[in-house]
């Protein structure tokens, strides 16, 4: 299982490569839950350990968002790409060819149409955050439901 942080930052590495910036909060909760859900696709497991809630924006990590608040996003972190596996950055390639193009607010579409987002909302206002965790069972049906797509 691979560090939260790190694969936070090979992300944020990928984009800023791309686009000689870093990534804003919102597409890289959205990024990070795509890269979990491939995860449970294609292998049963979780990439990493962190827990996703259900706020009203879709899936938040807390680390990454304790990340975002401490500084401005990953600016100045420390390049832990080569700490995740060769597996990992090919997984994380694959999700940010698919989605890291996509606006923060098409991400945050996308994330609500997802049974585990929708589980965690259950009984919640929109306007309310919610501090009701993604069940993990519940990504693992959304990850069955995901067509494969393998390039």
């Amino acid at each position: 299982m691979e560090n939260t942080m790190s694969v936070a930052t090979a992300l944020d590495n990928m984009f800023y490569e791309k686009n000689g910036k870093h990534m804003d909060e919102m597409r890289m909760h959205k990024l990070m839950y795509f890269a979990q859900r491939e995860s449970l696709m294609y292998n049963n497991e979780p990439l990493f350990d962190a827990i996703f809630y259900g706020w009203k924006y879709g899936p938040v990590l807390k680390e990454v968002r304790s990340e975002f608040k401490k500084k401005s996003g990953f600016e100045g972190s420390l390049n832990l790409q080569s700490q995740v596996s060769k597996y990992t950055r090919g997984l994380l390639r694959r999700v940010f060819n698919r989605y890291g193009s996509l606006s923060p607010w098409k991400l945050s579409a996308l994330s609500h149409e997802e049974f585990s987002w929708k589980m965690a909302r259950s009984g919640l206002y929109y306007e309310d955050n919610g501090n009701i965790a993604l069940s993990l069972a519940a990504m693992k049906v959304d990850a069955q439901r995901e067509p494969m797509n393998r390039k």
